[in-house]
């Protein structure tokens, strides 16, 4: 007699929000992660309903337009919220309330004191089943991954500093200028990636010492109603991983100007060597060579550099909800990265150096 396999089982998840990163969200839960049924999505605009019910509804997907009526929905298990920065807090909040699952978008909220009450709810003893992670694609690529292990093979030594870029492709789209008003500072929104880079490669438990930036605006002429920049630099000092080590640091650089594309290159400087990522930004594998010398096309975003690196996320969430594996990260990571982006964010607004304490007595960075 045959033996009939069983297809593993999926994660039923519903997609709050369909912007740029929702619809990115949603087709790949859709498409490209076996152990995902997208099951519901929602959003209160008329275009991203539109869009929707083009490309989500034809595969059976359930469409809402608020988030409350999508709760209704009762096969529903898990919530991916790409929504505005905003209302994270509020949905990640209400998503546990029902007892869903929930992987939301980074920044985890748009200040430290919702990033923590969240932590609060998630640990409270009723909520331990549920699995809550911010998500933080670049822990996910595979380059990155291979720099994780060179580190903790001792491959280049102990790491000393950490130089970490953001270059963001110049857009002067009326959506943009909408995305940036209503965003929570450039380090909060961008530089919390690499952030939490820093974390993950120098340890979850390394402990900020303190924290200055500087910026300017070059061409965003609107940030200044924010106190907002387009080019910003910080520098963050680090405690010693170990009793008698150096205390690392780690700048990050941030830019919404790039006329090229996307370039996000990362350099950890070892006592025994030099690890380099993403040195050299490029679309494909073709190089132009005329009488301008040898050229080759850029990414014009970030999508297009860690397009698998967001399966691989998802697929990994998936499997921790449905093979109840422990998360690769705690949601208290994200909140120590909120601090010290939001830390940054002040220093470049009051151009003070940020102190910041042990856990139980730091420094809260609020605005």
């Amino acid at each position: 007699m045959a033996v009939v396999q069983q297809s593993p089982a999926r994660l039923a998840l519903g997609v709050c929000g369909l912007g740029r990163m929702g619809k990115q969200h949603a087709l790949n839960a859709l498409h490209a992660s076996p152990r995902v049924s997208l099951t519901a999505a929602c959003s209160p605009l008329d275009a991203d309903i539109k869009w929707a019910q083009e490309h989500l509804a034809p595969h059976g997907v359930q469409l809402y337009r608020s988030l409350e009526d999508m709760f209704k929905h009762s096969k529903l298990q898990a919530l991916l919220i790409a929504s505005t920065t905003k209302v994270h807090c509020d949905q990640v909040l209400a998503g546990i309330s029902n007892g869903l699952h929930v992987l939301v978008e980074k920044p985890l909220a748009m200040t430290v004191h919702e990033s923590e009450m969240i932590m609060q709810v998630a640990q409270q003893p009723q909520n331990k089943h549920l699995k809550v992670m911010t998500a933080f694609s670049r822990r996910f690529d595979a380059s990155y991954m291979d720099a994780k292990q060179a580190i903790q093979s001792g491959r280049i030594g102990e790491p000393v500093v950490l130089r970490c870029e953001n270059r963001d492709m110049y857009d002067s789209s009326e959506g943009m200028k909408t995305y940036l008003s209503a965003n929570p500072g450039i380090f909060v929104d961008s530089a919390v990636h690499d952030i939490d880079l820093c974390l993950n490669f120098l340890g979850e438990d390394i402990r900020p010492k303190s924290c200055y930036a500087t910026g300017n605006i070059a061409m965003h002429t609107g940030l200044e109603a924010i106190q907002d920049v387009d080019n910003a630099v910080g520098i963050v000092e680090w405690h010693p991983r170990t009793p008698g080590g150096t205390p690392p640091i780690s700048y990050h650089y941030c830019s919404r100007i790039m006329p090229h594309g996307f370039d996000n290159p990362t350099e950890i400087i070892g006592t025994k060597g030099v690890l380099k990522v993403n040195q050299h930004p490029r679309n494909n594998l073709i190089d132009i060579a005329d009488q301008n010398g040898i050229s080759n096309s850029v990414m014009p975003d970030y999508y297009g550099r860690y397009e698998r690196a967001f399966v691989t996320e998802l697929d990994t969430f998936a499997q921790c909800v449905l093979d109840e594996k422990a998360l690769p990260y705690e949601i208290s990571s994200a909140v120590k990265g909120m601090e010290i982006a939001q830390a940054l964010q002040k220093s470049l607004v009051t151009g003070q150096k940020v102190v910041l304490g042990e856990r139980e007595n730091k420094v809260k960075a609020q605005m």
